[in-house]
């Protein structure tokens, strides 16, 4: 029975006399960062105590010593800064290494020796991801619900949260609706934001999960589209409608034009010359399409739809309204009559002209005739009349010859004039009939 107490003594005292370390804890952070940007990784050394920290460095991802004290180093190319923290606690270890200039993931390990009565070694590695966060902005118009996003790219696991916030106020529940959607190296994070009145903007954080963030801003646009129409025109008629845009921070990327029943009118089909008249100005964001309809036929309402990003446009509606104008019954039997009326007008001209030139060729030819046979008697007569006397004759009279002896010379003149204005009416219905004729 004592040798057995005395052996049990020999293990307590064998336990007394070689004590386990205490624990040791060591925490080594992550980091995200985009390309390009330097990456930071902090280690820290815990312990109960009594314990004191014996060696210390940072080992690339080659295994490679970075370095073991404060200050910089440059290890295969890229450079390195180590800086030593202030201690707190419990603490045995606390300092960082910053990696400048990271464009592609690595892995960075920290490296501790404790001893106490006894040496423990103590390591752990942070990670350095390289990501992309592409913000998605939307435009949008008052009243609208518009949608915008955040895309990570470049991301290994999935233990990655996003928080939304506006003007450094958290944004959680309430009208604000959040999504997120997952895929093996993705993550797109989904901000509905109801009842756009004016510009919003609003930042995306993505958190890894061992530290390490990433931020952006993200935008709603507000705009707003002026549509002009056209309102009590006839059929037939040629009208433009437009669309103004106004207050966009970009100019969209196309302006399309879409019927009532939904159907685009591309480029200048039949009927339709969609075109730019005023392009994008940067100071007003303004911009100016229209759309020229070359002869309406019916009422309906245009759509313009300026495009800002692929798959998504802001509406304007032109309303096109048109006064059908309807045939009246019997006006084609009208028509044809005022045109045949038209050639009966024509034929009649012609038989006017005939008529006159006839009555005109012959009274000339009976002029004539009268004429010399009163020359002739003037001439046999000895009472001193003018030989001017028969040329006297008034065509447009009652056509009594004028033999008055003893006509002076106003007498001659008046006949000469008469006789010169009935050769100028012939010679003009002359050429009358011949036009006539060669139109017939």
């Amino acid at each position: 029975m004592r040798q057995y107490k005395l052996l049990l003594a020999l293990t307590l005292t064998v336990i007394t006399l070689n004590p386990a370390l205490s624990a040791l804890t060591m925490t080594v952070s992550s980091d995200m960062v985009f390309s390009g940007e330097a990456a930071t990784l902090t280690c820290s050394v815990s312990a109960d105590s009594g314990e004191v920290l014996s060696f210390r460095q940072w080992k690339d991802q080659s295994g490679d010593v970075i370095g073991k004290d404060p200050g910089t180093f440059t290890t295969d190319g890229v450079i390195y800064t180590i800086t030593d923290l202030g201690l707190t606690g419990n603490e045995l270890l606390n300092w960082k290494l910053v990696s400048a200039s990271v464009t592609s993931d690595k892995q960075l390990t920290c490296f501790a020796l404790i001893s106490a009565e006894a040496v423990e070694v103590v390591e752990d590695s942070g990670r350095v991801e390289v990501v992309g966060l592409t913000p998605v902005n939307n435009v949008t118009t008052s009243g609208e619900n518009s949608s915008v996003s955040c895309i990570l790219t470049g991301i290994s696991g999935s233990d990655v949260q996003v928080e939304w916030s506006q003007n450094g106020s958290p944004l959680s529940g309430g009208s604000h609706l959040e999504s997120e959607d997952f895929t093996e190296t993705d993550k797109v994070a989904v901000l509905t934001v109801p009842d756009i009145t004016s510009d919003q903007t609003y930042t995306c954080a993505f958190t890894g999960e061992a530290s390490g963030s990433v931020n952006s801003t993200v935008k709603v646009d507000h705009v707003t589209i002026t549509a002009s129409g056209a309102s009590g025109v006839d059929t037939g008629t040629r009208v433009t409608l437009s669309c103004v845009l106004e207050g966009a921070d970009s100019a969209p990327i196309e302006t399309n034009w879409f019927r009532s029943d939904g159907s685009a009118i591309t480029g200048r089909e039949s009927g339709f010359s969609p075109y730019t008249s005023a392009t994008f100005k940067e100071g007003l964001g303004s911009q100016t399409d229209s759309l020229i309809i070359e002869s309406v036929n019916k009422s309906e309402n245009f759509t313009c739809c300026f495009v800002f990003k692929e798959g998504d446009c802001v509406e304007g509606v032109a309303e096109l309204d048109v006064i059908v104008v309807e045939d009246e019954e019997g006006d084609g039997q009208e028509g044809d009559g005022q045109e045949g009326g038209g050639e009966g007008d024509v034929g009649g001209f012609g038989d006017d002209l005939d008529n006159d030139i006839g009555d005109g060729l012959g009274g000339e030819t009976g002029s004539e005739s009268n004429d010399d046979i009163d020359e002739d008697a003037d001439q046999g007569d000895d009472d001193g009349t003018d030989e001017g006397d028969d040329d006297d004759k008034d065509l447009g009279s009652s056509g009594d010859n004028n033999t008055d002896d003893g006509a002076d010379e106003d007498d001659l003149g008046n006949g000469a004039s008469n006789y010169w204005g009935k050769s100028v009416w012939m010679w003009a219905s002359s050429f009358a009939f011949i036009l006539v004729t060669s139109r017939i």
